[in-house]
């Protein structure tokens, strides 16, 4: 009798996780569910603009801002896509590298929406400044990555470089902190840096910057580094 219990007991915990996996990735039907050399895209792969958003997943500004451009990108007609890259502020480590390899590793196991869908959740769910989530194990079953695979790739550390050198990245760019968009026009590869948790409207008058320069120097060869002077300043944490 106690076997039977318990496996009932499990059997609704499962039913549970399921119902709560659906739900969570349906909120992030944008996303497709594998990644496309090894890049975490939001969005149409054919965009005319990438947001690349450096950020930190214990960072209050991050989590306020976490949603203009997921709603830039639904409203877009596939003409905006949204790319996530890592940059864990010092002073919210561990816990925000831990979050990153997390988010990484649910990726490589679930798959890109199941990424998107945990660095929404986790931002849902987080005390912010380096306090992290209660139930990490939790979120991680609720986004459709087995315990056992993710402890693995937890396990490995195999994800620290990556993370290191996307923030790395972002400090050649110009990224002194979180949140910070790289927006970048994909047809000429011109970019723009904009620092903060800036509103919807900054982020189109940063489009609109970009496509006036096309006409200025249509011949422009593609740069990894935002235009000089580039940065627009906002709040940062």
């Amino acid at each position: 009798m106690p076997e039977a219990v318990d496996k009932t007991l499990k059997d609704r915990e499962a039913e549970k996780i399921k119902a709560a996996k659906a739900k969570i990735l349906s909120n992030w039907s944008g996303a497709a569910d594998t990644s496309i050399e090894g890049r975490h895209i939001y969005g149409s792969m054919d965009a005319q603009f990438t947001l690349v958003e450096f950020s930190d997943l214990e960072c209050p500004y991050c989590k306020r801002f976490h949603d203009t451009p997921k709603q830039m990108a639904d409203k877009s007609d596939g003409r905006i896509n949204w790319e996530w890259q890592n940059y864990p502020l010092a002073f919210h480590n561990p816990v925000a590298e831990v979050a990153a390899h997390a988010a990484e590793c649910v990726g490589e196991i679930a798959g890109n929406k199941a990424f998107w869908a945990f660095t929404g959740e986790w931002f849902a769910r987080t005390q912010l400044n380096g306090q992290g989530v209660e139930d990490v194990e939790r979120l991680v079953q609720e986004v459709g990555a087995p315990l056992e695979d993710y402890r693995q790739c937890m396990d490995s550390g195999k994800y620290k470089a990556l993370i290191e050198s996307q923030a790395k990245k972002g400090t050649n760019m110009g990224v002194t902190g979180t949140p910070a968009t790289v927006v970048v026009d994909n047809l000429t590869g011109n970019k723009l840096l904009v620092k903060g948790a800036q509103s919807t409207q900054v982020l189109l008058q940063t489009m609109q910057q970009l496509v006036k320069m096309r006409d200025e120097a249509p011949n422009q060869e593609k740069s990894d580094t935002p235009a000089e002077g580039a940065a627009i300043e906002g709040s940062a944490e």
